[in-house]
């Protein structure tokens, strides 16, 4: 799946779950230290890992849908 039918994939799903109330997180990681970039990324996996699961412990109905980057900025999609 290419990024922009993720990202399309992503909205739709949070459109049609959201008379459940069921918020759909959309989420970057980063520029993460891993062997694919010769570990040159800004930030380790363990800490891309612990800020993402705080944007989701704070995932609200009103931000379903939402791109963010793990640093919580908004992202355009």
């Amino acid at each position: 799946m290419s990024k922009a039918a993720l990202n399309a994939a992503a909205m739709s799903l949070s459109h049609d779950l959201a008379s459940k109330h069921v918020a759909v997180g959309v989420y970057h990681p980063g520029y993460v230290q891993t062997d694919m970039v010769n570990y040159g990324g800004d930030i380790s996996a363990s800490d891309s890992a612990k800020k993402l699961v705080g944007l989701v412990n704070q995932l609200t109905m009103a931000e379903s849908g939402v791109f963010k980057h793990s640093n919580g900025s908004v992202l355009p999609w």
